[in-house]
């Protein structure tokens, strides 16, 4: 009897490698393809050249006390003064070009959510009280761009798929809920269905979280498809996003500010109509979003099970989740 695809298992594997980007993100693709010609099942590999930031330098002083911090941002230079703290839950798309100190209100430890093209970088709350205390605050960042070779990893129907399923697995951090759970999803879909790879088609993006596209820098990786593929989304019933699943019962919107934020594409409006966006808690992300905190501990197996219950059910024939 052909054994099934362990979940847990292979979450547990995937967060194992941290911050998937650039060489962490070819070696989690690696651990992805192993798996599936394990289970004796067929890709497609679509290449592409990514390019994402490389911080060697992040530094905050408040009267000369140094405040740990990270950088979030694609470009070098300095950042000066108190006046520049912001909530990284206000979308940088609303500042992009100006310098910061940003932090997530709802998180306990230091959260990238945001990421900017001026210098930025984030802070824990915590320290916010020495920060606003301090006369002179000082912030310096060294960033370049490096490039390499990322992939998306096509699985199913390449011809006419009536729903195509997204998701990323690179990472910012362990990225355990943001986005190990949802690959994990899509690959236990893939591969214990075949009913569902005749149907569908499972698009596992590389490079999402970070680029230097503008103005949107997230979500490169679905645009490299969106560009090759347009018929094959054309001619799909449903686009189903899966991202940040697994720690929460899941929620389906379909509303145009989460689609147009999960879902970053070059011809959003083209698509709209077609589009789901699949995510489970998002009180509960927010507390580790693109942290250290985002750990095997946020995700949970019956939810994981929820989303690939509503994965079914939304390539099903009867639509019984729309």
């Amino acid at each position: 009897m052909k054994q099934r695809f362990n979940m847990m298992g292979f979450i547990q594997a995937l967060v194992k490698i941290p911050e998937r980007q650039r060489a962490n993100e070819q070696k989690a693709a690696r651990l992805i393809l192993q798996t599936l010609t394990r289970a004796g099942i067929s890709y497609r590999l679509q290449y592409f050249r990514a390019t994402t930031p490389v911080v060697s330098k992040a530094t905050l002083t408040a009267d000369g006390r140094s405040i740990p911090c990270i950088a979030t941002c694609f470009v070098s230079g300095t950042v000066c003064g108190k006046h520049a703290i912001t909530s990284s839950l206000i979308s940088s798309q609303r500042t992009p070009y100006d310098a910061n100190i940003n932090f997530n209100p709802e998180s306990n430890v230091i959260s990238r959510s945001n990421h900017y093209f001026a210098p930025a970088v984030a802070v824990a709350k915590k320290d916010l009280p020495s920060i606003l205390a301090a006369t002179d605050v000082q912030g310096i960042v060294r960033v370049r761009s490096k490039t390499h070779r990322s992939a998306n990893i096509l699985i199913g129907n390449i011809k006419n798929p009536l729903t195509i399923f997204f998701c990323h697995y690179d990472s910012l951090g362990p990225g355990a809920t943001d986005n190990a759970a949802g690959t994990t999803v899509l690959m236990k879909c893939a591969i214990d269905d075949p009913r569902l790879r005749e149907r569908c088609l499972f698009v596992i993006a590389g490079n999402e979280e970070l680029s230097y596209d503008r103005p949107v820098y997230w979500g490169h990786g679905y645009r490299v498809f969106e560009k090759q593929y347009p018929h094959l989304m054309q001619g799909a019933k449903r686009l189903v996003m899966v991202d940040c699943v697994g720690n929460g019962k899941t929620t389906i919107d379909r509303s145009k500010e989460m689609l147009s934020l999960s879902f970053p594409l070059a011809q959003f409006d083209r698509w709209q109509k077609k589009l789901y966006s699949l995510y489970g808690d998002a009180d509960a992300l927010w507390k580790v979003y693109h942290s250290e905190a985002d750990t095997i501990r946020t995700v949970k197996r019956q939810y994981l099970d929820d989303a690939v219950r509503v994965c079914r059910d939304l390539a099903s024939l009867s639509g019984r989740a729309l």
